[in-house]
């Protein structure tokens, strides 16, 4: 079998991969507010655009078109609300609400999967098991109940996140560029 070695050739991809999440890593640690504002806007211009998108799809196929019109208007509506605010405290605003809707789904998250865990530990009978469990709905009872802490937290957690992701991504990227230097061995 020829491996012309297309797959090793995008080693890159995997680095700048990382390199990307480690500055916005960098943004949501040391400028939190404004890349927390940044990340909205974009999710309210991908809004807008995809509605653009499902209106005029409307044209070309009418199947489903009551939910495609919903869908459509809805997403014009809401992404051109939060994509082109009328002030700086407005944007600000949909940026803090934006937080607060992320940390309720983590508390919430974090109770519904403590739960989980912890009924798969009685029936597993695992001690370690039932304690990651209640440790979970004890993290989500905290988040749930102090959300300002948790808003506060929120951009420190997706550095973290992106810095790990970042680093893995850099990781991978090392390991394909070594891997394409090797030559592919005759099988037969």
């Amino acid at each position: 079998m020829n491996d012309n070695g297309i797959g090793r050739n995008v080693w890159w991809l995997f680095a700048l991969r990382g390199v990307l999440l480690l500055f916005v890593a960098a943004a949501f640690l040391f400028h939190p507010m404004a890349a927390i504002t940044g990340t909205v806007w974009v999710i309210g211009i991908f809004w807008f655009v995809s509605g653009i998108f499902t209106l005029v799809g409307l044209l070309f196929n009418r199947t489903q078109w009551g939910w495609k019109l919903f869908s459509g208007l809805l997403s014009l509506i809401v992404g051109s609300w939060i994509a082109f605010p009328g002030s700086v405290v407005e944007a600000v605003g949909n940026a803090v609400a934006f937080k607060g809707a992320i940390a309720i789904i983590w508390g919430i998250g974090a109770l519904i999967i403590g739960f989980i865990t912890i009924v798969t530990a009685i029936q597993s009978k695992s001690w370690s098991e039932g304690l990651f469990g209640a440790f979970q709905v004890l993290v989500g009872i905290i988040i749930t109940g102090n959300l300002f802490v948790a808003m506060a937290l929120l951009p420190f957690m997706i550095a973290v996140f992106a810095i790990a992701t970042g680093l893995v991504s850099l990781y991978m990227a090392y390991k394909v560029f070594k891997l394409r230097n090797r030559t592919p061995q005759a099988i037969g």
